[in-house]
């Protein structure tokens, strides 16, 4: 099979892989694992014409490779309309989601995507940009760390949004998962059950002394027969 018929081939494939794989992106090595079909060099071929195909301007996004990985980037065009976009928002305030992610930051900075992720269960990476487009954190550098992810920080604005000197101004918060004010929900469902359970173990004590009674006068009656 020739390039270009090649390319036709698994051109959807790379890029529902490359879009799913976030701004983590893939190594030629991951995306090789994907396709038993194709060599390295096809593969290799197939991403340069791809990412071709994203330099047009009648795109807003492209297609780079940072690192040895392949990712989809916002072209810098569209930065000044994304950050209309989140700032003229209807409610100036944050999402209870947004706000979190905010707080894991400002708390456990420099911090990861992938960390955050981790402590909340769920995916962090829209919430990401668009604290990033209300310019409320910025990227730090990357950790040294298998694909080298990038680690957030809050920036200055952060600091005049909630009015704060430093770090040290922010509220005493133990940012341990299992006890932080972060994860009151957790906490909240936990409450719940162990409060089921006490009800179920204070209402069991009352039918057995009902039992135990009746039965002690049953087998009196029978040794007084």
């Amino acid at each position: 099979m020739d390039t270009e018929s090649l390319f036709e081939k698994i051109r959807p494939i790379l890029e529902g892989l490359i879009f799913t794989s976030g701004e983590e992106g893939l190594s030629l090595l991951q995306i090789q694992s994907a396709f038993e079909e194709c060599t390295r060099d096809e593969l290799g071929q197939a991403l340069e014409l791809l990412r071709r195909d994203y330099v047009s301007d009648s795109r807003g996004i492209e297609l780079v490779k940072y690192g040895g990985r392949w990712k989809f980037v916002a072209k810098e065009k569209v930065y000044p309309y994304a950050s209309r976009l989140y700032s003229k928002a209807k409610s100036s305030s944050l999402s209870n989601a947004a706000m979190e992610v905010l707080s894991l930051i400002a708390y456990r900075q420099p911090i990861t995507r992938v960390e955050i992720d981790e402590i909340r269960g769920v995916s962090s990476e829209l919430m990401l940009k668009k604290l990033q487009a209300r310019d409320l954190i910025e990227t730090c550098g990357n950790k040294d760390t298998i694909g080298r992810p990038l680690l957030y920080r809050v920036s200055s604005a952060f600091y005049d949004a909630f009015g704060l000197e430093s770090l040290a101004d922010l509220p005493e918060c133990d940012t341990d998962p299992k006890t932080s004010p972060l994860f009151e929900r957790q906490e909240e469902s936990a409450a719940s059950a162990k409060d089921t359970i006490q009800k179920e173990t204070q209402s069991e004590p009352d039918a057995q002394p009902s039992d135990t009674s009746a039965s002690v006068e049953k087998k009196q009656a029978e040794n007084n027969e």
